[in-house]
């Protein structure tokens, strides 16, 4: 009963995380994911590869508004960014280590990781693009 009830609580937060990172991921994600059938190990592998490929666009985003900025906003856009790390890497860990879930609690806190990357990414592209 236990383990019906974590693959059930697992296959929601995955789908739940999928959906709201699906438009971004590109297709090389998705088809590594395909071909990893649904072992834990090679989707683990997959997502560090996704990540990857989006941490250098945070980089890069945040690195230009960081030169384009001046005094007060640049200083809030630090201070934002501190605040997103830490928030971003206390709830990965949080995830990681959910005993109710078990053994998915690692696939969840990887699908978080990798939508919470992508959407703090994007949000600082889309400031790029406006400034």
């Amino acid at each position: 009963m236990i383990f019906r009830k974590s693959a059930l609580v697992f296959g929601a937060a995955l789908c739940i995380a999928a959906f709201s990172a699906s438009a971004q991921e590109g297709a090389e994600f998705s088809a590594c994911l395909d071909q990893a059938s649904g072992v834990p190990w090679k989707m683990s592998e997959c997502h560090k590869a996704e990540i990857g490929r989006w941490d250098p666009r945070l980089n890069a985003a945040y690195q230009t508004l960081l030169r384009r900025f001046k005094d007060k906003e640049r200083a809030q856009l630090q201070q934002e960014q501190r605040a997103w790390l830490k928030h971003h890497l206390s709830e990965t860990h949080r995830l990681a280590a959910q005993p109710d879930i078990g053994d998915a609690a690692f696939e969840v806190s990887e699908s978080f990781e990798l939508d919470d990357l992508i959407k703090r990414t994007l949000a600082l592209e889309k400031l790029v693009n406006e400034k």
